[in-house]
C-alpha cells in the first residue's frame, strides 16, 4: 500500500498549502487523511458516494487521471470547511467526513465537479511525491535500529487494517453490483410484461373490431323486416329481465 501512502501526504500537503486553517483543525483532533480519504482513494469514491457522482468523476478520470481524485477530495472538503471546523471532537469530524459529506445534494456535488475541473494542481502533486520520498529516506538514514523497528511494526500494522478495510469496502461493492443487476433484471422483466400486455390488448381491439364489422355485415344483409323483429325481441328480452331483477329486489 506504499502508492497509498504517498497518495495520502499528498492530500495532506494539499490542504496545508490550499485550506491552512482546515489543515490545523484536523491535525489539532489528529485526523489524519487515512481515517476518511483512503475509501475515497481505494474505490474511485464509489463506496460511499451515489452512483451519479461518481459517474461524473469517472468521465472526468478518463479525460485527466488521477489527478481528479486529489481535486475532488480537495474540493469537497473545501466545500465542507465551515462545518467541519464546528465539529470540537475526534468522533464528531469523523463523522461527518464519513456520513454527511457522501450525501451532499445534487447541487453541491455539480459544484465539486466544477471546481475540480478548474483546478490545476499536477506540478504540485509531483513536488510533494519527490519530497515523501526524500523525507522517508532520511528518516531510514537517521533513525536508529530501535526506532526503525517501531515504525516498521506501525506500518504494517497500518497495512493490515488498509488490506482488511480495502477487502470490506470490495464485499460492499460486489454486493451492491449483484443488486444493481437485479434491478435491473426486474426492470426489464416488467417492461417485456408490459409489453406483452399491450400486444395482446391491441390483438383484442383488433378481434373486437373485426367481430363488430362482422355482425354489421350479417345485419346488413338481411332483410328488412327480419332486423326490425329482432331489435323488437332484444328490446322485449331486456325489459322482461329488468322486471325479473326488481321482482327479486323486493323479495325478503
Amino acid at each position: 500500500m506504499v502508492s497509498l501512502q504517498i497518495q495520502m501526504y499528498q492530500l495532506s500537503r494539499l490542504l496545508h498549502d490550499y485550506h491552512r486553517v482546515l489543515y490545523s483543525h484536523l491535525e489539532e483532533y489528529e485526523v489524519s487523511p487515512s481515517l476518511y480519504a483512503a475509501p475515497w482513494f481505494l474505490t474511485l469514491f464509489a463506496s460511499q458516494f451515489p452512483l451519479g457522482f461518481v459517474s461524473r468523476v469517472f468521465d472526468l478520470l478518463f479525460v485527466q487521471g488521477t489527478e481528479v481524485i486529489f481535486k475532488v477530495a480537495l474540493c469537497l472538503l473545501s466545500n465542507c470547511e465551515g462545518e467541519i471546523l464546528e465539529c470540537d471532537s475526534f468522533e464528531s469530524i469523523v463523522d461527518y467526513l464519513k456520513t454527511t459529506i457522501p450525501t451532499l445534494t445534487h447541487n453541491q456535488m455539480e459544484e465539486t465537479i466544477t471546481k475540480a475541473l478548474e483546478m490545476d494542481i499536477s506540478k504540485q502533486l509531483h513536488a510533494y511525491e519527490v519530497e515523501y520520498h526524500v523525507l522517508q529516506d532520511e528518516m531510514v538514514d537517521s533513525a536508529p535500529p530501535s526506532e526503525d523497528l517501531e515504525r516498521l511494526d506501525r506500518l504494517e500494522k497500518t497495512s493490515v487494517q488498509l488490506k482488511k478495510q480495502n477487502m470490506d469496502l470490495l464485499e460492499k461493492l460486489q454486493a451492491a453490483r449483484v443488486k444493481i443487476q437485479s434491478l435491473e433484471n426486474s426492470v426489464e422483466s416488467f417492461l417485456a410484461r408490459e409489453s406483452q400486455m399491450k400486444h395482446l390488448i391491441r390483438s383484442l381491439e383488433q378481434e373486437k373490431a373485426s367481430y363488430q364489422k362482422t355482425i354489421e355485415r350479417m345485419r346488413n344483409s338481411l332483410p328488412a323486416e327480419v332486423v326490425a323483429a329482432g331489435d323488437v325481441e332484444m328490446t322485449q328480452l331486456k325489459a322482461s329481465g329488468t322486471s325479473k331483477t326488481k321482482t327479486a329486489s323486493k323479495k325478503p
